[in-house]
């Protein structure tokens, strides 16, 4: 197969503002091809309002494109990928990421009648090659002939994988900072073990086996970064840090006296359990933590299967503070059997906690979550065609035409879900009276 490939990283026009963070996946896999001995050139579209125009100038100078995509991404890519065909019909086109992976693992647990009720499975079949799973041991000179799902294997030794090379785009062009220090992005693990449902990733094996890189890698890529881009601050983009409480300890010992500060996410229960990190972590530069509380209501967290309370997060939310860490926390309306007390109970969490900094968004059942493939037919509300057990009424959306993202521009949200108390409307209308009030009563608390 021609050896010359077009990776296209996909704008994402419904954030605030694009270039924040790079897209180290779409690096992680031109890095990895490039040592496979093939010509990759990178095509950044994050941020680039006239994408349209940039994909029709490549679309006759390449044979092969393959595009990384998130659900919320996907309506895009789905249209770029129309372009490409319409001007050059013999392309081929491959689409991997976080989207193709969902979706394929949704439509191998599906019965053949729901496969063709299922909106998001033909839309990927557009595309020349869908590749499910991690892509950066991708090679296009296996046989793919008559083929057009690809399950890749899990990489189980992260140390085998190249450091990402940056170069790839103009990484100085994203722009992120902490205590005012340039930041850059960083991963130091793959895969959560943990089930909560409205996760897309718990029946995909890259998303849900947790691997690490050793200790000397880490530092070797964030040696790296400081060396040849000047990065001595670090947002870790794994999906908690402190899974593995040993090797973590171990690691920050190691970044002690670097002099680098850093960004993560913890897990709360975890954290109870090892209240010794607090101060390792607080030694190895960490300045600010994040969490997943999700809500404020311990029944909403039984229900979507957190693995944590309210009491355990708010403990934890102290114990960070207490640090002089900033701490940020996440939350989410709209969960499955979510009453209007459910919600105000995590508004007077957030008052309780006084985070630095808080997100609440609303729900999004995305395919590939056990919220998207537990669901059954159901006709209680009109507008609403399936039902999850635990009370949550929605549509599979098409996602190759209809908005999916759970946080982006003000005033732009919409709730795709309701329960049975609260209507879709309601829930946007709550979102943004909580986020107003919130705000205005943490401020006063300075």
């Amino acid at each position: 197969m021609e050896k010359e490939i077009a990776l296209i990283n996909p704008p994402s026009p419904f954030l605030i503002d694009e270039r924040v963070f790079p897209n180290l996946g779409l690096l992680n896999v031109a890095t990895a091809m490039e040592k496979k001995g093939y010509i990759v050139k990178v095509f950044d579209l994050c941020g680039d309002k006239e994408y349209k125009e940039t994909i029709n100038e490549i679309a006759k100078k390449f044979k092969i494109f393959g595009f990384s995509s998130t659900t919320a991404q996907f309506p895009y890519v789905f249209e770029l990928n129309r372009i490409i065909k319409k001007i050059n019909p013999t392309a081929f086109t491959i689409i991997g990421g976080a989207h193709a992976s969902a979706v394929y693992s949704t439509m191998n647990r599906l019965s053949p009648d729901k496969i063709r009720d299922d909106p998001n499975i033909g839309t990927l079949e557009e595309f020349d090659l869908i590749w499910a799973g991690e892509g950066d041991n991708m090679n296009l000179e296996n046989d793919f002939e008559g083929k057009k799902w690809i399950s890749s294997e899990v990489i189980h030794d992260l140390d085998t994988i190249p450091i990402p090379d940056r170069s790839f785009l103009d990484i100085k062009s994203y722009k992120y900072e902490l205590n005012g220090r340039k930041t850059t992005t960083i991963m130091t693990q793959r895969g959560c073990p943990f089930n909560c449902i409205f996760c897309c990733g718990r029946k995909i094996p890259m998303y849900n086996k947790f691997r690490q890189h050793s200790v000397k890698r880490v530092i070797k890529e964030m040696d790296y970064l400081n060396k040849e881009f000047g990065y001595d601050s670090f947002m870790w983009f794994d999906d908690e840090i402190n899974i593995d409480s040993k090797r973590l300890l171990e690691l920050c010992l190691e970044l002690k006296n670097k002099g680098y500060i850093h960004r993560g996410f913890i897990r709360s229960d975890i954290m109870i359990q090892h209240p010794e990190l607090i101060d390792a972590l607080a030694d190895a530069g960490f300045v600010e933590l994040c969490t997943g509380v999700e809500s404020g209501s311990d029944k909403v967290l039984k229900a979507i299967n957190k693995g944590t309370t309210s009491e355990i997060n708010l403990k934890v939310a102290d114990m960070i503070k207490n640090k002089g860490i900033r701490y940020k926390a996440f939350t989410v309306i709209g969960n499955p059997g979510e009453t209007y007390e459910d919600v105000m109970l995590t508004k007077q969490w957030l008052l309780n906690a006084k985070p630095d900094g808080f997100d609440v968004t609303i729900l999004v059942p995305y395919p590939g979550s056990r919220i998207y493939e537990e669901s059954v037919v159901s006709s209680k509300y009109p507008k609403y065609a399936y039902e999850h057990k635990e009370g949550l009424f929605f549509n599979k959306l098409d996602f190759s035409k209809e908005n999916s993202h759970y946080k982006g521009i003000p005033g732009e949200y919409n709730a795709p879900v309701r329960t049975h108390e609260l209507s879709a409307e309601e829930l946007v209308e709550l979102r943004d009276k909580l986020e107003k009030e919130i705000k205005s009563k943490l401020a006063k608390f300075g």
